[in-house]
């Protein structure tokens, strides 16, 4: 019986995979954020699922970023490898009738090898929704934050234009391990610096919207620097207070964490 030469092996042929874009919408009102939990309902999680259904593979899916509980994204990027033949358009109709009606996927397109929707972008855009009337109407419950007190958005706007530009956002993010307090405590647990491009309010009748975009954003950072903007709107924060902040690097002197459902991840530029 001849030999088998060496090396000689039967092979499976390989496909050959391609990097898939995606930009996903969801109300994130059900779900528990965005990155996959075990045993509880996650976008990822049932994006995965869904691609799994559709194309048969297990892919590994990449978000732009986390989100929390309940926050909302308007346009969040991701991405995986895939040797599905299935075109980008049809893959989109496939995967919406998938999902569930409070998950769509916008668009699918091919990327570079290289794309991470992470890594390669270069900011993202939050917004924060506010209603401030007495009564908030049902329509608006899961994606604006009802406020009804007397604030000043004057003073608000003039706090909001003290983001732009590179600061340290200790005060600004979520509590830091125990154990590490102070300026000394924040510097050991993580880097704290990140860049703001732009930063506003804007009133529409009893609609109050922020919006902020930055290099990067820490766990609750967002939010954190809403519920002081709104500290600094009722009074309970002079400017000065809120200037020094950015130098006093303790989460305990800035505002409250406001809910996270009138959080949006608007968009993700790269």
């Amino acid at each position: 019986m001849p030999g088998r030469q060496p090396g000689h092996q039967a092979r499976k042929p390989m496909t050959p995979t391609h990097n898939l874009r995606l930009a996903v919408a969801f109300d994130g009102s059900a779900y528990c954020g965005w990155q996959i939990q075990k045993d509880l309902p996650t976008v990822q999680g049932m994006l995965q699922d869904a691609i799994q259904r559709i194309t048969g593979e297990r892919v590994c899916l990449v978000g732009s970023g986390r989100t929390d509980a309940g926050t909302h994204a308007r346009a969040l990027v991701a991405n995986f490898h895939t040797g599905t033949r299935i075109p980008p358009g049809h893959l989109v109709r496939a995967l919406n009738s998938a999902l569930p009606a409070d998950i769509r996927v916008l668009s699918a397109r091919r990327a570079a090898a290289g794309f991470h929707a992470q890594r390669s972008a270069r900011s993202k855009i939050y917004g924060y929704q506010i209603f401030r009337g007495p009564v908030l109407p049902p329509h608006l419950r899961h994606e604006y934050f009802h406020y009804p007190f007397e604030i000043d958005p004057a003073a608000m706007e003039r706090a909001a234009r003290l983001f732009v530009g590179r600061h340290d956002f200790a005060s600004f993010a979520a509590t830091v391990r125990k154990g590490l307090r102070g300026a000394a405590g924040a510097a050991k647990d993580r880097n704290t610096v990140r860049t703001i491009y732009a930063c506003r309010l804007r009133r529409t009748g009893n609609r109050l919207m922020f919006s902020v975009e930055g290099d990067g954003f820490l766990h609750h950072m967002v939010r954190n620097i809403v519920g002081t903007l709104l500290e600094v709107g009722r009074g309970q924060m002079t400017l000065r207070e809120f200037r020094d902040l950015f130098k006093r690097r303790d989460r305990r002197l800035a505002g409250f964490t406001a809910p996270a459902h009138g959080l949006v991840l608007v968009r993700v530029r790269y």
